[in-house]
C-alpha cells in the first residue's frame, strides 16, 4: 500500500504509527494483539471538567441510576447553578469516546445527552 500511494503522492515512511486522532495504538505482533487506547483523551477531559480527583468506575451507570426530566432545573437558582458547568461539551467528550474505543459507556452518555437542553447538577 506505501509503494502504491508513494507513486502518486510525495510522502514519506516514518515507521508504524504510534497515535492517530488522540488515540494510541498499540501492537504485540507476536502475540498478533492490537489494541486501541484513549487514556491520554480521556485523562485530559477529566481534568478539563474538574473531575481528575474522582475515583473511578467499572460500569458509569449502576443498577438504580435513574435520570427523569423531573430532576431538570425548575427555578432561576438551580439554573444559575449549570450556567458554569459546559454538560454539553461534557456529554460530547462522552460521545467521542465511546465511539472510538467505549463502547461500555454507550449506555451512560445516551442517557445523559437526552437532557443537554436541560441539564440538572443531577445529571
Amino acid at each position: 500500500m506505501k509503494q502504491s500511494l508513494s507513486k502518486n503522492f510525495d510522502m514519506k515512511d516514518m515507521g508504524d504509527a504510534s497515535y492517530v486522532i488522540n488515540i494510541k495504538i498499540h501492537r504485540d505482533r507476536p502475540r498478533g494483539i492490537l489494541g486501541l487506547s484513549q487514556e491520554t483523551y480521556i485523562n485530559k477531559i477529566l481534568e478539563r471538567f474538574w473531575m481528575k480527583d474522582y475515583s473511578s468506575s467499572v460500569a458509569p451507570i449502576v443498577k438504580g441510576d435513574r435520570f427523569n426530566l423531573n430532576q431538570c432545573p425548575k427555578n432561576d437558582f438551580e439554573k444559575e447553578q449549570m450556567e458554569n458547568i459546559s454538560y454539553a461539551s461534557v456529554v460530547r467528550s462522552l460521545i467521542y469516546a465511546q465511539v472510538c474505543t467505549r463502547p461500555d459507556i454507550v449506555l451512560a452518555a445516551e442517557m445523559l445527552e437526552r437532557y443537554h437542553s436541560n441539564p440538572s447538577i443531577d445529571h
